[in-house]
């Protein structure tokens, strides 16, 4: 799966993306599950980033794209993190009835491969203004009373396959997942064929904790600057040296008053979620899911976290294909996000948010969608 654009309109900033390798899922008799899965997660956050800078960052200072315009700021702050995670799931069978079905489990989770890059201030003002021999459409941005801090976890270089459990380059970490469903009812007799697996309960109840844990940061070649000026002008070409290099941009455009090394805690974007999914009729369900942020608000800008919503999906399963059209509300957005999701024997496809693809004109529609496409293998015992 791959998002493109922002999941979220406006502020916060909110960008998430994941590559789902190959994993693997397996039975032990009928009461014990395992799974072993590897994904590769990527989050872009922001608070505070006034829509002004957002455009002129987007548009470019020297096009008529990005108006003239000025504002008060306040604190602020923007990060870039990836990571890898290599994962154990076991879920175990506890009540097996007819009419009643009670599951639970537990994933433990390594985290290798992270980087993150950041930078978090205030300003008291900002200006996006004409300047003496600019020429047509030029513009600079006047910064007041700007303190700032940047750092990175480790310099940009090419990706080494090899170094990616060096926790002296890498962050590293574990996280935890834990969850439970309760299934009611039957709606018919289960066929004789045993793969025919399409689910017979009435309602289901499901309820899961998902990313407890951290990633560490501690190389010796991280690198974190502070500074502050009370006046300070950027144009076009230090925008594209920020905008190229990233932190590294950063701290060539701005001196650094302070320099030290990253040594610091990133919080994983720990999550409740509830879900009731019903079937109303034989193999149409109507499924609605929450997901809330879980504990304590951010305490840094390395820390992860991701938007409360809300998705109701209606949901249709046959034995060789399947269909769901999800809409997710989510928070801070003007515009429903609506999806489309199919399967087709081991092939599956879908998109979290058409509009994301279809209408990128309108300012209140969310610039994301999450794209999926997968393909299923499965082997079943012969009946003894």
């Amino acid at each position: 799966s791959r998002t493109m654009g922002s999941v979220t309109a406006g502020n916060p900033l909110y960008v998430a993306s994941e590559v789902r390798w190959p994993s693997l899922l397996f039975s032990v008799g009928k009461s014990h599950g395992f799974a072993i899965q590897l994904r590769s997660r990527g989050f872009v956050q922001g608070d505070n980033i006034p829509s002004a800078l957002r455009t002129m960052y987007y548009r470019r200072l020297d096009t008529p794209a990005t108006p003239v315009a000025s504002g008060t700021w306040g604190d602020f702050n923007l990060s870039q993190q990836s990571f890898t995670e290599a994962s154990l799931s076991y879920g175990l069978q506890l009540i097996n009835l007819r009419s009643h079905k009670l599951k639970i489990g537990g994933t433990v989770k390594r985290m290798f491969g992270a980087r993150v890059g950041y930078l978090q201030g205030t300003a008291g003002r900002y200006d996006i203004r004409p300047f003496d021999g600019a020429q047509e459409d030029e513009k600079e941005l006047l910064l007041t009373n700007f303190s700032y801090e940047a750092g990175y976890s480790y310099p940009n270089q090419a990706l080494a396959i090899g170094d990616l459990f060096d926790t002296n380059k890498y962050g590293g970490g574990w996280g935890y997942d834990l969850g439970a469903t309760y299934e009611l009812g039957s709606t018919w007799n289960r066929l004789q064929d045993d793969d025919d697996a399409r689910p017979g309960y009435v309602l289901r109840l499901s309820a899961s904790v998902t990313d407890l844990g951290a990633i560490r940061y501690e190389g010796d070649d991280s690198r974190v600057i502070s500074g502050s000026q009370n006046r300070t002008v950027l144009r076009q070409a230090a925008l594209e040296t920020i905008g190229n290099q990233g932190v590294d941009g950063f701290m060539s455009v701005f001196p650094a008053q302070t320099t030290s090394t990253l040594m610091q805690e990133a919080r994983l974007p720990t999550a409740l979620h509830l879900e009731a999914d019903l079937q109303l009729l034989k193999s149409f369900f109507i499924n609605v899911a929450q997901t809330r942020r879980y504990g304590d608000a951010p305490q840094s800008a390395l820390d992860l976290t991701q938007p409360d919503l809300l998705t109701i999906t209606p949901r249709f399963e046959n034995e060789d294909s399947d269909f769901a059209l999800p809409l997710t509300f989510i928070e801070g957005n003007k515009r429903v996000s609506m999806g489309a999701l199919a399967r087709f024997g081991p092939f599956h496809v879908g998109f979290s948010n058409l509009n994301g693809l279809l209408n990128r004109k309108d300012p209140d529609a969310t610039r994301a969608t999450f794209m999926y496409v997968g393909f299923s293998a499965w082997r079943f015992k012969e009946r003894k």
